[in-house]
């Protein structure tokens, strides 16, 4: 029976956890890996009633990167062989940003590599204290290319290259100064931190929320120009007249709970 890496806890208000369950190498990630992650992203995104996705590490750590067998392997590949296997992760990554609702890394322990990539290309991410960073890819001659888009829009170009140059170590507590991170505390802080941040997502209308995402994701970085205004102006409009933006404007006109809020 095939071996499987990724678990997927689920409750009844649609939050989903997918967790990278590869342990004994500290969740290091390998192209099986990769390619059970795309599988579970696109089969969740079909689904109505999600919410939010939560992704981790499974044990005490978040993920180490690469697996040192996936590397070994890559040293008998030639230069096409590894771009398709870099493709590879490139294409779960932008899943992963893509993906319809908001998305959280929830950081259990240390993260190297390409680990980071999944934690910058999710819309959130919490962490515990103890965790470590680190971008390693320098110090085995190589460059984190793939996940080096998604790091650099959310940490900047210089605190990006500093950290990609040096592959230094920091701490959690680093991570949050320079905004990788949302917020950090030990176990029982991120728990109830937890908690508050499932209630804030789910007031929020779902069909908005794919809405914002998307949005977000097309204006990113775009001149603020006629057509530009013209596409912010079409999109709320498009809301307002929908069956969701009617009852949240409804709703909070009777001062009362959309029909989204479960009571």
């Amino acid at each position: 029976m095939k071996e499987c890496f990724i678990k997927l806890e689920e409750n009844e208000i649609g939050i989903v956890k997918l967790i990278i369950n590869n342990s004994s190498s500290k969740n290091a990630l390998n192209p099986t890996i990769l390619n059970e992650i795309t599988a579970n992203l696109k089969n969740l995104k079909e689904r109505d009633n999600l919410r939010l996705l939560i992704v981790t590490g499974a044990g005490n750590a978040f993920s180490a990167g690469a697996d040192l067998e996936w590397m070994k392997a890559s040293k008998g590949l030639s230069l096409s062989e590894n771009k398709r296997d870099a493709l590879n992760f490139s294409n779960m990554l932008k899943n992963l940003e893509e993906f319809p609702v908001p998305t959280l890394a929830l950081v259990n322990g240390s993260a190297y590599g390409g680990g980071l990539g999944i934690i910058a290309a999710c819309d959130f991410a919490v962490s515990f204290k103890e965790a470590k960073y680190c971008f390693s890819e320098v110090k085995l001659g190589l460059i984190p290319a793939m996940i080096g888009p998604y790091v650099l829009r959310v940490l900047g170009y210089k605190k990006t290259k500093y950290l990609f140059l040096t592959g230094k170590v920091f701490t959690a507590e680093e991570a949050l100064k320079i905004n990788l991170i949302d917020f950090i505390g030990n176990e029982d802080e991120v728990h109830n931190w937890l908690n508050k941040f499932k209630a804030d997502i789910l007031n929020g209308g779902p069909k908005a929320q794919k809405e914002i995402k998307n949005f977000l994701l097309k204006i990113n970085n775009r001149s603020i120009d006629d057509a530009l205004l013209d596409e912010a102006s079409q999109s709320i409009a498009s809301i307002r007249i929908s069956e969701e933006g009617q009852e949240g404007i409804k709703a909070f006109l009777d001062k009362k709970k959309p029909k989204w809020v479960k009571s």
